[in-house]
């Protein structure tokens, strides 16, 4: 069973943008908390996030590099579809989870 203190909204290359974590500050893993997992939009609503999050990046053999939004539009939209899905998220858990934001 699952001893979440709080959970994280983070955005890192290839890894899924929800962090949970215990009460001591460590890491139990990165996925929807076990009250969520089943609510296949939110899934999906990160899902997305990550993978346009991960096409900032080049990431081949020869370099890793951040290339940015192609457009301000565009870094507009993936900015409100996450503050969209960090609201659903914490909708959903019935402010029983504490939540925070970050950006890497």
């Amino acid at each position: 069973m699952e001893n979440v203190k709080y959970i994280r909204l983070l955005l890192e290359w290839g890894a899924y943008p929800v962090w949970l974590y215990d009460s001591e500050g460590g890491v139990i893993d990165t996925l929807l908390p076990e009250e969520l997992r089943d609510n296949i939009e939110l899934d999906m609503m990160f899902d997305d996030i990550q993978e346009r999050y991960n096409a900032l990046f080049i990431n081949d053999e020869y370099e890793f590099s951040y290339i940015g939004f192609p457009t301000p539009e565009e870094e507009e939209r993936f900015l409100v579809d996450l503050e969209n899905a960090a609201k659903l998220a914490i909708e959903e858990c019935g402010g029983k989870k504490e939540y925070k934001k970050a950006l890497a």
